[in-house]
């Protein structure tokens, strides 16, 4: 049941590039971010109903505000980033994630990086570079894919800040508690611009709409089912299944908008696979500094939702 959860989450999250680019065609990429947020709010607040738990919705905390701030900065940049690009290139984030939540942890939460960790980050630089260059002259890549490459590190730096809150929070307020309190302060944030930033990109169709809606439903609800599978499975296999969520988003971007999967975006996705997964092994577990206690940074990463 915990691996089927956990296929379920990571297919989910697979998902999520090819949606925002449906959303594109009728909507702003700004609007498709409030719409995440608001969608997902409800959908959790729909979860807690059902579930018959009491809303407890936070905002005391500095580390609230801190996680709202990086989901808004993640989701602007994502969708912005999908909008303008290819869908398969959202795939950047995850390599960008794991090099910005090693140096949180270890700048931060003062926790010390192994070799192996600095191994799997070169993997994952490497990896990012492949995949961006993609085969083009050295002009065309600067003058656009370096761009890009630029958006999604700028909103896997955000996913950083939202994950980093997770990490501090988590102990005072249930994941619940705490993800609802961050997108409803997001969506709320987020709609004072609306009327200003919205723009309609195109027709609205039943795919645009249904694609919106389900971006909604992932936002509110799969950081529950992945939780609920790490209560069955263990890390090291949630982490390196959970990380086939990219080679999905490279099949669903080839397979429903045709996107070119060239050898150079398959040989970068193999790299930084190879580097995330390296952060799994126990040789490259981190040390904390003022305890000598080892947490595993990918822990960071994996407390609540994508």
């Amino acid at each position: 049941m915990g691996i089927l959860l956990l296929l379920l989450s990571t297919l989910m999250w697979s998902f999520v590039s090819i949606l925002v680019k449906a959303a594109s065609f009728s909507l702003d990429s700004y609007t498709i971010t409030f719409l995440r947020f608001a969608l997902g709010v409800i959908f959790l607040i729909l979860f807690v109903w059902i579930s018959k738990r009491k809303i407890n919705i936070s905002w005391k905390s500095k580390w609230i505000w801190f996680g709202a701030l990086g989901k808004m900065i993640n989701y602007l940049f994502e969708n912005y980033g999908v909008s303008v690009g290819y869908a398969y290139e959202q795939i950047l984030i995850t390599p960008f994630l794991t090099i910005f939540m090693l140096l949180f942890s270890i700048f931060l939460f003062k926790e010390k990086g192994t070799v192996l960790s600095w191994i799997a980050v070169a993997l994952c630089i490497s990896g990012v570079f492949v995949i961006s260059w993609n085969g083009l002259p050295l002009s065309e890549f600067l003058e656009f894919d370096l761009f890009l490459m630029c958006i999604f590190a700028f909103s896997a730096f955000g996913a950083s800040f939202h994950f980093v809150s997770q990490k501090i929070l988590i102990d005072k307020m249930s994941a619940i508690d705490l993800n609802l309190s961050i997108f409803l302060w997001c969506s709320i944030i987020t709609t004072l611009p609306v009327p200003f930033q919205f723009e309609q990109t195109g027709e609205f169709s039943g795919i645009s709409i249904l694609a919106i809606a389900i971006l909604g439903l992932i936002t509110g609800i799969s950081f529950i089912i992945y939780a609920k599978a790490l209560q069955r499975v263990s890390f090291l296999l949630a982490a390196i299944l959970g990380n086939t969520s990219v080679l999905f988003t490279l099949f669903w971007s080839w397979l429903f908008y045709d996107e070119p999967i060239t050898l150079y975006v398959m040989s970068g996705s193999l790299l930084f696979l190879i580097g995330i997964s390296l952060l799994s092994l126990p040789g490259a577990k981190i040390a904390d500094k003022s305890s000598n206690e080892t947490t595993d940074e990918k822990d960071l990463c994996h407390e609540s939702d994508k």
